[in-house]
């Protein structure tokens, strides 16, 4: 990997992490916006990439052969996390955005990251109409990953994330079949009582929401 190239594209973002920083607050208030009218119960937070994120992103992309001509090509420098209650208000939040943002500034992809594991992500770039406006015409260009996911599914990710992938170098290494045993064993709770638990909480707010009605 050229690290010429690697330090162009991370100077760059360097020289444009305020203006993500921006984008991640500007697009947050229009989701809490969203959000607070139409009643949602959540959770709400927002992060841009680190430089050593991005390096490690950059190269990880390049093994595989995809390189990125700019960093406009990352959609993932500013990111916001949307935590719901359960997946049916997930999946309404979807719908509301699709009528708040044009379907062309949109791009959603549904990530299984893990057996079970449920999370959508959405690229999402502000419209022609924002755009000619003062405030937003410096985002031109820029995208914003949401990720969306729902209590149960964001505390199962969490807790697998900071035991198999958070840097810790006093850690001993764990051995390779060790980690394929662990995880096989967070796969099957997830399986076995997240997934119930989840279904469990959809049915019975459904069934108390038909009562009140």
């Amino acid at each position: 990997m050229d690290e010429i190239y690697i330090n162009q594209l991370t100077e760059k973002y360097k020289d444009n992490m305020q203006v993500y920083h921006d984008l991640c607050v500007t697009m947050q208030h229009l989701l809490i916006y969203l959000l607070d009218n139409n009643d949602y119960k959540y959770q709400i937070s927002h992060r841009i990439k680190s430089i050593e994120s991005l390096r490690n992103k950059i190269i990880r992309k390049a093994d595989k052969g995809i390189i990125y001509n700019d960093i406009s090509d990352i959609s993932d420098l500013a990111g916001i996390r949307i935590i719901f209650y359960l997946e049916s208000h997930k999946k309404q939040f979807i719908h509301d955005l699709y009528k708040e943002l044009t379907p062309q500034n949109l791009k959603l992809v549904e990530r299984n990251k893990n057996k079970g594991y449920r999370a959508t992500h959405i690229v999402a770039e502000f419209g022609e109409k924002r755009l000619i406006l003062a405030e937003y015409i410096r985002y031109a260009g820029l995208k914003c990953e949401i990720q969306l996911t729902s209590a149960l599914y964001h505390a199962w990710s969490e807790i697998e994330h900071d035991i198999f992938y958070k840097p810790n170098n006093n850690a001993k290494k764990l051995d390779h079949d060790i980690i394929i045993t662990l995880k096989k064993e967070l796969e099957e709770t997830l399986t076995n009582y997240i997934e119930k638990a989840s279904d469990t909480f959809e049915h019975v707010a459904t069934y108390v929401r038909n009562i009140r009605n």
